[in-house]
């Protein structure tokens, strides 16, 4: 995968359980989660990729956003200051709305996580998801977290958890 013209570096307020560079540990966290649909998804109009001081951003000029990607094993992924290619050679999509509508398809079209690569090389995380070998949807998140989530608390009848 490439960085997909990713050329703006984000500053990602850091907690410590946040990654933001592929190691060993983190390879093989993401290999397991290979070929696992997402079930459901959680997003926020802010992402620790914001600057503190700055304006709020309009929604139909939002790029960055945050989310998490509910999984059918009871992992979670949570992605910070992310970007979402629906065309993997294109530029990331813009407006919450237009965001939602493109990530939202993972939950509603129980689209797979197809691959994963370090997004450059100054770190970050470049999902493809999709399903077979078709890749429908890159993310590529400057922090992220993997981690459990029950699934008692999704809703067998809704796809997204909540927005």
């Amino acid at each position: 995968m490439n960085d997909n013209g990713m050329e703006a570096e984000y500053e990602v307020e850091m907690d410590d359980d946040l990654q933001t560079v592929l190691d060993e540990v983190t390879q093989e966290e993401l290999e397991e989660l290979l070929g696992r649909q997402v079930l459901g998804l959680e997003m926020w109009e802010e992402s620790l990729g914001d600057e503190e001081d700055a304006e709020p951003i309009a929604s139909e000029e939002r790029v960055l956003f945050d989310c998490d990607l509910f999984l059918d094993d009871g992992t979670a992924l949570e992605l910070y200051a992310t970007l979402a290619y629906p065309d993997p050679e294109g530029d990331p999509i813009q407006g919450m709305d237009k965001i939602f509508d493109v990530v939202g398809r993972l939950a509603d079209e129980h689209l797979e996580l197809l691959d994963y690569d370090q997004a450059d090389e100054e770190g970050g995380l470049a999902l493809a998801f999709g399903k077979g070998e078709q890749v429908e949807i890159v993310m590529v998140a400057s922090a992220w977290m993997i981690s459990e989530w029950e699934p008692e608390e999704f809703d067998e009848e809704e796809d997204e958890v909540s927005v």
